[in-house]
């Protein structure tokens, strides 16, 4: 028996652009950090979700930052945490506390194309990123559920 068999049929063609649409996520990782003025900023990535059929599973949404500044700044962020199901009102202590709670966070984000201009060589290029513009409560139930499951003496076959 081989450890691994090679089968050039289920090889990785490389990067693939997220196409543009609704998809079901989570958040893998969020930073907290500083704008060049100095004022708090988020930094958020999103995974699509491996567990429901979709189009770009495991696909990754890099680079998505918020800031706290502005009154559509703070809606844009106000409708990401609402996304994430957490309560009207709900107080985060620093930027640092809100990158850590929204961590592992299900919801659907809705992908847009963004291009920017890339330094390459020396002369300008334009580049074409796949970025979170929406945010919506997840239509999925998460795999597991706060609170778990109770498992009690006669639930055990010992």
């Amino acid at each position: 028996m081989s450890f691994f068999k090679f089968d050039q049929e289920n090889a990785s063609a490389g990067f693939e652009l997220v196409a543009e649409g609704k998809y079901e996520a989570v958040i893998v990782n969020a930073e907290a950090g500083k704008t060049q003025a100095g004022k708090p900023k988020l930094s958020v990535d999103f995974e699509i979700r491996s567990d429901v059929p979709q189009n770009h599973q495991g696909a990754k949404v890099l680079y998505n930052t918020f800031t706290f500044e502005h009154e559509v700044s703070v809606r844009i962020v106000n409708s990401l945490l609402k996304a994430c199901g957490f309560a009207n009102n709900h107080a985060f202590s620093s930027p640092e506390d809100m990158a850590k709670q929204l961590i592992n966070k299900n919801l659907k984000i809705t992908v847009k194309h963004e291009e920017y201009d890339k330094l390459v060589d020396g002369e300008k290029q334009k580049r074409t990123a796949a970025k979170a513009k929406y945010y919506d409560v997840s239509d999925v139930t998460p795999v597991m559920q706060d609170g778990g499951l109770t498992i009690g003496d006669d639930d055990l076959p010992f």
